[in-house]
Parts: C-alpha cells; sequence; structure tokens
C-alpha cells in the first residue's frame, strides 16, 4: 500500500472526527506528542503481540499496525471528552492542524516499515524534510491554546 494512501486515510479519518468532535487544538496535540513517545518506546513490543494475535490489515506490517495504535490511541481518548470549540471556524482550523500534526508525526515512525519507491519516494522526502518544523510548530499552538483555555479569571466576592 503506498505511503502517500496511507497518510491520506489517515489524515482525513482524523480531520473527520476532530471537527466532528470540536475539540479544543491543545489538548489534542499533547495527546499526539504523548502518543508519539509512546510509540517510540513501545511500538516494537506491540508489534510482537500483534503479530501473535494474528491482527492482519492487507498491505499493512504489523509494526505500522502497532505503532498507529500506540500513537493514535491518546488522541482518539481524548476526543471522547475534554474542552470543545463552538464556531464552525475554530473546528475548522483545529481539525486541520491536529491532521496536519498527525501526519508530521507519522513521517518517521512509518517510514521506518515502508517499502517507498516513485512518487511515494518523493512525497516521503518531502515530509522528512519539514516534519520537525510543522511538529514544534505544532506543539507551541498547543501550548499557547492550553494557555488560553486556562485563563485565570478573578474571583467574585462572597456573599455573606
Amino acid at each position: 500500500m503506498s505511503i502517500v494512501i496511507i497518510f491520506g486515510v489517515i489524515i482525513a479519518v482524523v480531520f473527520l472526527i476532530t471537527f466532528l468532535s470540536g475539540r479544543r487544538f491543545g489538548p489534542l496535540a499533547l495527546a499526539l506528542s504523548a502518543g508519539f513517545m509512546l510509540s517510540e518506546i513501545w511500538a516494537e513490543w506491540l508489534t510482537v503481540i500483534v503479530s501473535g494475535l494474528g491482527f492482519e490489515v492487507p498491505g499493512l506490517p504489523y509494526g505500522v499496525i502497532s505503532t498507529l495504535i500506540i500513537l493514535l490511541g491518546p488522541l482518539f481518548l481524548l476526543l471522547m471528552s475534554g474542552p470543545r470549540y463552538f464556531s464552525t471556524f475554530e473546528r475548522i482550523a483545529s481539525a486541520l492542524l491536529i491532521s496536519l500534526l498527525t501526519a508530521a508525526l507519522l513521517v518517521q515512525p512509518l517510514g521506518r516499515y515502508l517499502s517507498l519507491d516513485g512518487d511515494a519516494l518523493a512525497a516521503y522526502t518531502v515530509l522528512v524534510e519539514w516534519w520537525e518544523v510543522v511538529v514544534t510548530v505544532g506543539l507551541a499552538l498547543g501550548l499557547v491554546d492550553l494557555f488560553l483555555l486556562h485563563s485565570a479569571k478573578t474571583p467574585k466576592p462572597k456573599k455573606n
């Protein structure tokens, strides 16, 4: 299966689910960051378990399946609850940024397991050149969104 198709499907699914849930960008960005770190640590271990269970998706190696499970797990958990956006523009922006950050964080892990040639190699090369910049900007924007979410309110005086 072409890496371009895999990235396209993942980006489309993440965009759609994020838009429909309306969740805020900051917590989701940090959930993706946590998923990336966990996948770097535990993907090989889960690959052994997934291959032992015989859970197979045609065209995808077991390493890709286990990486996707671990990396996207925290994101999908936070998509079920948490702070929300209510305007359509904010929901579209959040979904677009989360799908872009997801693609950037999947560049390294998926590149280890998939064979690349032709157009797929050219697309992957572009992604590899820019993934660090996209991740850095995405996580910085996520932190800014968290600060905006938790801005302190002035306490109201107590009534006696």
